[in-house]
């Protein structure tokens, strides 16, 4: 669930994220939605190859960082009404399903909307655009996008949609690759080959990166933190965590991410009625 980063040496690395967002109705009929975008089109053709890549258990960075992490977070989600922004295959939503969540997973993608259904036949899975969905306001306690927002095209109606469904106290975690990471071109090795740092440009621009490895081709975007957040900030939401996760101390790659951190973790709440927080 999210698009791997431009790194020059460390194919190890599977920064992947589940999908892109497009415009489609998020109704339980089962359509795929049109090629309106190409990152969207680009995740249709990876599929399967996703699919295959990610197996059950995710990629090294779910694994070891992102899923213990939101597991931090995340201490008490049984009874919890959530809502999976760009569900890809099902992965996440099936962890979140198993500890007692009411679990509605969306995305555009029809592959992976049927492959989260074959996997996960308890939940709702829906094929929708993170811009569009059809479902009622304030029907979460918590939106969760794991590693999608780098692959939505249009941030701006997709974070009005994900205000719009969050109870008045619900939850919004965001799982981003950090924005520092995206616009690099990996580390900066000296005449031994061993890291000496990364570069970072173009970090207030907006920009496309079109990426490949192992059989998938993707599209994300990079956007400054800034503008991120106040997506958020301006539409009631307040930002009351602000994680950046690493490996265990004792991972081979501990060092790496603990010089240069390649994701981010924001969690906000929704104002009460009135402005403030319950």
């Amino acid at each position: 669930m999210l698009g791997v980063l431009p790194r020059t040496d460390e194919s190890q690395y599977d920064l992947s994220c589940s999908t892109a967002f497009s415009l489609c109705n998020g109704t339980s009929k089962t359509v795929d939605t049109p090629d309106l975008d190409p990152s969207l089109r680009k995740w249709k053709e990876s599929a399967a190859a996703w699919i295959a890549d990610q197996g059950q258990d995710g990629d090294w960075s779910r694994r070891a960082i992102l899923d213990p992490a939101l597991e931090q977070l995340l201490p008490d989600v049984a009874g919890k009404s959530i809502l999976d922004l760009g569900c890809g295959e099902g992965r996440y939503s099936r962890v979140l399903q198993k500890r007692g969540a009411r679990v509605v997973g969306i995305d555009p993608v029809l592959r992976f909307v049927q492959r989260a259904r074959e996997l996960d036949p308890e939940s709702t899975y829906l094929v929708a655009s993170a811009g569009e969905i059809d479902l009622p306001d304030q029907s979460f306690d918590l939106v969760l996008s794991y590693l999608t927002l780098v692959d939505i095209p249009e941030l701006e109606p997709a974070s009005r949609e994900v205000v719009r469904l969050l109870r008045p106290g619900g939850r919004l975690i965001v799982v981003n690759i950090s924005n520092f990471a995206s616009p690099t071109e990996g580390w900066v090795k000296d005449l031994l080959g061993r890291k000496r740092y990364r570069t970072v440009d173009r970090y207030m621009e907006h920009f496309a990166l079109d990426l490949s490895w192992r059989g998938i081709n993707i599209r994300n975007y990079h956007r400054p933190l800034s503008y991120v957040l106040n997506l958020f900030l301006e539409q009631q939401m307040v930002l009351t965590q602000f994680v950046e996760p690493l490996p265990p101390e004792d991972d081979p790659e501990y060092q790496d991410e603990f010089r240069a951190p390649n994701f981010q973790i924001y969690a906000f709440e929704k104002l009460a009625d009135g402005g403030r927080s319950e």
